[in-house]
């Protein structure tokens, strides 16, 4: 795992559940970042095909839950909560744009992967090593980003009631 990653034992736990499903989104993202980044480093001739149809299917599924929970209870919550603090609509803009620029990127992933694993020639291994590594870089940033400014903020906050 990316050495700048926190240490996951550090990470807010037990504030409420719905902190500890973005917790448990943010692990499955970084475990997927893992896997893509193996491919990348084992490109061209020792990734099989099926493994890159494998981790296509993953991507959504894993991107959604992470962005599903920021969405649906923790962004709702921060914005009823902290109205006053300077910074806060900034933040939740931010967390917003990463997401839209990380559903870019999965997207574009997505496609490269069908196509490697379906034998296609395109994208070459250089190409998909290329989007592969756009991506796995752009989700760890984020996954950093919720782990070391969100999750801490959500733990010196009011009492969440989502």
């Amino acid at each position: 795992m990316d050495a700048n990653f926190p240490d996951w034992d550090r990470v807010v736990s037990g504030v409420h559940p719905a902190v500890d499903l973005l917790e448990c989104a943010l692990r499955d993202q970084a475990v997927l970042c893992d896997a893509l980044e193996s491919v990348a480093d084992r490109l061209p001739d020792k990734v099989a095909h099926g493994e890159c149809l494998h981790l296509r299917r993953a991507i959504p599924p894993i991107l959604a839950a992470v962005h599903r929970q920021e969405e649906e209870a923790i962004l709702p919550w921060m914005a009823q909560r902290w109205q006053t603090p300077s910074g806060l609509a900034e933040i939740l803009d931010h967390i917003r744009y990463e997401q839209l620029e990380e559903e870019c990127y999965a997207e574009e992933l997505c496609d490269a992967l069908r196509a490697y694993g379906t034998g296609l020639v395109k994208p070459s291994p250089e190409t998909l090593g290329y989007i592969l590594r756009g991506y796995f870089d752009c989700a760890r940033r984020r996954i950093r980003f919720d782990c070391t400014v969100l999750l801490p903020m959500l733990s010196a906050a009011p009492a969440l009631t989502v």
